[in-house]
């Protein structure tokens, strides 16, 4: 489903905070001091920092990241603001759930709250709103709904489109689990043998369980055997789903999937086609 959340974080291009003096080398220096102090918080690093993080790690990351800014304003005409950056990091400020890094960050920059925002807050706002407008771009991923919509006009004819794949589902969604649900599964995992067994056929054979938003439109849309969905449009994918069968608690559909394009191909192949700036 499409969120309108990301896209308020830009605004048409504009003059952005002044970044004349700070040069790309001050930049790597800059992003390279925060990771030393994030560093510290890593578990187990015996390497020392030097060794594992030479200056040309950020030197790279800092000329990718002002790459990622040519193609936010050349792709999409968006830029981020000074009012943006602020926001940035008052959301750091209240919603960070590693404060003892935060601060370390803050110090490593000398409290400096400017400097934050333009060497921490910037590239985390670039990235996020390059990822947001890729993700529901209509014509980077035309071809890919063009697909979609054929599938569906087959589903539709009551044919079985190419790739159609056979899913039992339950009717009732389950909702996402939280960033602290799945490291508490990560940790009983870890903490589990490590030899593998044979999966069990109860476990391969449940129905699967979609979002609780795919599955509202799922039972809006499918009342009775043949019919068949909209194009539903995720981050990283359209399907389309008709109905089999169902039963109180369960659908038998059948359903097509189609990946939209990989972010970091199409990034690279954007970066390419963007003239480097004269230094």
């Amino acid at each position: 489903m499409k969120p309108a959340t990301l896209l308020l974080l830009l605004a048409a291009v504009g003059s952005g905070p002044d970044n004349s003096r700070l040069t790309p080398a001050l930049r790597a220096g800059y992003q390279r001091e925060i990771e030393r102090a994030r560093y510290q918080f890593v578990i187990g690093n015996t390497t020392p920092f030097d060794e594992a993080y030479p200056l040309s790690v950020f030197e790279r990351r800092v000329e990718r990241e002002m790459a990622q800014e040519r193609v936010l304003e050349n792709s999409f005409g968006l830029t981020v603001t000074p009012e943006l950056l602020a926001q940035e990091f008052d959301r750091i400020e209240k919603a960070t759930k590693a404060p003892e890094q935060w601060e370390s960050i803050k110090k490593a920059l000398g409290n400096d709250r400017h400097l934050i925002e333009k060497v921490f807050c910037r590239p985390l706002l670039v990235d996020r709103a390059l990822r947001s407008k890729f993700a529901f771009d209509q014509k980077i991923h035309a071809a890919q709904h063009r697909k979609a919509r054929q599938a569906r006009e087959g589903f539709l004819a009551g044919k079985t489109p190419r790739g159609a794949q056979l899913v039992v589902a339950r009717r009732k969604g389950e909702p996402s689990a939280t960033t602290d649900e799945l490291l508490g599964r990560a940790k009983q995992e870890a903490a589990l043998p490590r030899a593998l067994s044979p999966p069990k056929d109860a476990v391969r054979d449940a129905p699967m369980s979609f979002d609780p938003e795919v599955a509202e439109v799922l039972e809006r849309e499918l009342k009775r055997p043949g019919d068949v969905t909209t194009i539903l449009e995720e981050r990283d994918c359209f399907e389309v789903f008709r109905l089999i069968a169902s039963t109180e608690d369960s659908w038998k559909l059948e359903a097509v999937r189609f990946p939209k394009l990989d972010f970091d191909s199409w990034l690279d192949n954007q970066i390419r086609k963007i003239p480097q700036p004269i230094r």
